[in-house]
């Protein structure tokens, strides 16, 4: 809740007034005038701060008159069965919705044209994936049909935050997401990975007093939310990896993740 009053008295403060009970005055004389002019100002201020400040991400709806729009998931993957994204870049794989929201039939409807992926001053293209199961650039959609599908673009591989905007064609409405994707890559995993159960095995090799903290502190092994080793999983993990060369390590390693459905898109 926004105190008015306290934002006015800053307001008054900066502007030399002081507020009594009857109204606001500069020495002797009233201005209550001056109030409510300064109570206008700051509320449309406040206002513009909320309006700006109500963006759309992954999970949110937006809609015209005629189509609704869902931004399901965005996720990064480095490796989609025979494709490559190519050296330097990896895939960012969009899951979205539309919906016919119109009484009548809508017809080879061209969304890859109205979604534009950008991040700072770059800009990306689509890009078709044979491999890419539920490809959607393009709908004929019955009155309140929906479909859902996956566009897929080729980006740098320093994963940061993207802006996705979308015009509706029939309106010309622009919908801005803003988000950061979900990195899925079963590279970044596997390192991560490697890093903890190096970090395991040190703390394992404390005098004394290893094997107590590891009790102690024992948990899943979790990257961006996602559990990839569950803690009981984790000895066998070791003891599986145990006296392998680094590459030879994080190759078994991948192998295990992959094998428990990560690197996947969902």
């Amino acid at each position: 809740m926004v105190d008015y009053q306290a934002c006015l008295g800053v307001f008054y403060g900066k502007w030399g007034f002081r507020q009594t009970g009857a109204g606001l005055t500069n020495g002797p004389e009233r201005t209550t005038k001056m109030t409510k002019i300064l109570l206008v100002a700051m509320i449309t201020v406040l206002a513009t701060a909320t309006a700006c400040s109500s963006g759309l991400t992954r999970g949110d709806r937006t809609s015209d008159q005629a189509h609704a729009f869902l931004l399901h998931s965005a996720q990064i993957i480095d490796k989609l069965d025979g494709d490559t994204p190519g050296e330097g870049n990896t895939f960012l794989i969009i899951k979205y919705e539309v919906e016919n929201l119109h009484s009548q039939r809508d017809a080879q409807r061209q969304w890859n044209e109205q979604i534009v992926l950008a991040s700072g001053d770059d800009f990306f293209d689509p890009i078709p994936l044979k491999s890419l199961d539920n490809e959607l650039w393009q709908t004929t959609l019955e009155s309140g049909e929906s479909r859902t599908g996956y566009i897929a673009y080729a980006v740098p591989d320093e994963v940061g935050d993207f802006k996705l905007t979308l015009t509706f064609p029939v309106s010309g409405t622009e919908s801005v997401y803003d988000f950061r994707p979900v990195d899925i890559r079963i590279s970044a995993n596997a390192d991560f990975v490697l890093s903890r159960l190096e970090q395991i095995e040190r703390t394992r090799g404390i005098p004394l007093i290893g094997g107590l903290l590891v009790s102690f502190t024992s948990s899943p092994i979790r990257y961006l939310g996602t559990i990839l080793v569950p803690e009981e999983e984790i000895d066998q993990l070791l003891e599986d990896t145990e006296d392998l060369s680094e590459d030879t390590r994080l190759a078994a390693i991948e192998e295990y993740l992959l094998s428990r459905g990560h690197g996947k898109l969902k």
